[in-house]
């Protein structure tokens, strides 16, 4: 900027516009004059390069957040849950599966956690149909519970039919049902056999027209369900008998189960 006036006033003066005195006078004010002005112009120079490096920089960040959250949240979300029961078995196969979403048991039957059921994968006994078998517990919830008495598997074997018995009159209905449901739902669907209602005493409106039937008074099969302060299953040529009270007796049937599936024997 000094240098840029300097020839301007040289100017002026050769051109006859200002004296000497004038222009001796303007020369020594303006090489007296502090480059402040080229100075602040320096500083803004630098001013902006520093604003521009710091928004690359933050801009940069910025984007490398962006991908980080992106591809992080790829990893962090949850794989898609399997919607069948086939493709939990699959998993639990391969080991993918938390011990109480699935295990194999005894290495060989795989059973996995669907709806609040426990599953495994069975062939019908005559080898023709492969069924996905329900029960309310895992075969770990009741291998402890000891099966008393001798079974007549003959006669369970080629029996078309066979008979429910429980008593009317006592106090824990609900799990009496859930256990004949339980256990009729696997002979009927996976064993072919019809079950025949009745009752041990006709005590009640619901049984008039039902067989009174205890495991003494017929040679068909029978299962009897009996509500008991302790509980224990056992057979009796032929009849299945389960005694306790409220789940327990839904836990017998199911371990009754397991030994018809001779998957705990």
């Amino acid at each position: 900027m000094r240098e840029v006036k300097l020839k301007k006033l040289e100017e002026l003066f050769e051109a006859g516009l200002i004296s000497k005195k004038e222009y001796e006078k303007k020369k020594k004010e303006i090489e007296d004059m502090p480059e402040e002005k080229t100075e602040e112009k320096k500083e803004e120079v630098e001013d902006v390069k520093l604003k521009s490096d710091k928004t690359l920089i933050v801009g940069a960040i910025i984007i490398i957040l962006l991908f980080a959250a992106v591809f992080g949240l790829r990893h962090l979300t949850p794989e898609e849950q399997p919607k069948t029961i086939d493709e939990l078995h699959e998993l639990n196969l391969k080991g993918k599966l938390k011990p109480e979403q699935g295990y194999l048991y005894k290495d060989v039957y795989s059973f996995v956690m669907f709806d609040e059921l426990w599953y495994t994968q069975m062939m019908s006994p005559k080898g023709t149909k492969l069924y996905n078998v329900q029960f309310r517990y895992g075969p770990r919830e009741v291998e402890n519970i000891n099966i008393g008495g001798s079974l007549n598997t003959e006669l369970l074997n080629t029996a078309a039919d066979y008979y429910v018995t429980f008593n009317p009159t006592g106090n824990n209905f609900s799990s009496v049902a859930l256990a004949v449901g339980d256990f009729n739902t696997h002979m009927t669907k996976i064993f072919f056999k019809k079950p025949i209602a009745a009752c041990d005493k006709n005590e009640t409106d619901a049984c008039i027209n039902r067989p009174i039937i205890t495991c003494g008074n017929t040679d068909k099969v029978v299962l009897y369900v009996k509500e008991a302060n302790n509980s224990r299953v056992y057979f009796d040529d032929n009849c299945i008998v389960v005694e306790g009270s409220g789940f327990d007796l839904v836990k017998g049937v199911d371990r009754i189960l397991y030994d018809f599936y001779k998957i705990i024997e």
